[in-house]
C-alpha cells in the first residue's frame, strides 16, 4: 500500500523550456465512494508507447490523520492492473460523471514531476497541474516552479468532488479570469502535444 501525497495547482502559463516526457489519454470513473475511501477505474492510453492500461484503484484515508488540509492530500493508495473485460463490467456500476482528460508529464528538478491535465467534456476549459511527493517533509518545503500558479487544493478539485459536479457547478467554482488562461494555455499545449 503506497502512501500518496499530493499538491494541485493552477496553471500561470507554460515555460519556454518546457519538456514533455509522457502523454497518456485518461478516462476514469468512480465505482465505489465513502467518507473514507473511494474505489476508481481508469483507462490509460499512452501516446508515445502506443499501450493501454486499465487500472482499478482503492484510496483510502486509513489510518491516518486527516486535519481537513486540502493543500495536501494524503491518502493511502493500493493499484492493480484488470482486463479490459473487467474493466467495461466494472464501468457500468459508475456513481459519478465519468472524466476525461489528457495528462501531459513534465519533469522539475528534484526528480519531480507535474502532471498536467486538460480536461474534456462538462469540465472543458479546467486544467490543472498536481506534483506528487515522496513524502510529506518533501510536500511543505516544496517551492514551486514560477510557471504554476494558486494552489487549488482538494476540497473543489479533487477528480472525485469534479465528478459530481455538472457543468453549472463546475462554473460557479471558478472565475472568468481562471477560464480565461486556461484557454491560453490549453491552446498553446495542444500545439505541443
Amino acid at each position: 500500500m503506497n502512501k500518496e501525497i499530493e499538491k494541485k495547482y493552477s496553471i500561470k502559463n507554460l515555460p519556454d523550456d518546457i519538456e514533455i516526457v509522457k502523454i497518456q489519454d485518461i478516462q476514469q470513473a468512480f465505482i465505489y465512494r465513502d467518507t473514507k475511501s473511494h474505489i476508481r477505474l481508469r483507462k490509460l492510453d499512452d501516446r508515445k508507447a502506443k499501450t493501454t492500461q486499465y487500472v482499478y484503484t482503492v484510496k483510502t484515508k486509513g489510518d491516518i490523520t486527516y486535519n481537513n488540509d486540502y493543500n495536501i492530500a494524503r491518502l493511502y493508495e493500493i493499484e492493480s492492473y484488470i482486463s479490459k473485460d473487467e474493466y467495461e463490467d466494472l464501468m457500468q456500476k459508475r456513481i459519478a460523471n465519468m472524466i476525461n482528460k489528457t495528462r501531459i508529464n513534465v519533469p522539475i528538478e528534484n526528480d519531480l514531476v507535474v502532471e498536467i491535465d486538460i480536461y474534456y467534456d462538462y469540465l472543458e476549459g479546467l486544467i490543472t497541474a498536481e506534483i506528487e511527493f515522496p513524502d510529506e517533509e518533501t510536500a511543505k518545503i516544496f517551492e514551486k516552479p514560477d510557471w504554476l500558479g494558486e494552489e487549488l487544493g482538494y476540497k473543489n478539485f479533487s477528480n472525485g468532488k469534479l465528478s459530481l459536479m455538472n457543468r453549472e457547478q463546475f462554473i460557479n467554482n471558478v472565475t472568468d479570469e481562471f477560464m480565461e488562461n486556461n484557454k491560453i494555455i490549453i491552446e498553446k499545449l495542444k500545439k505541443l502535444i
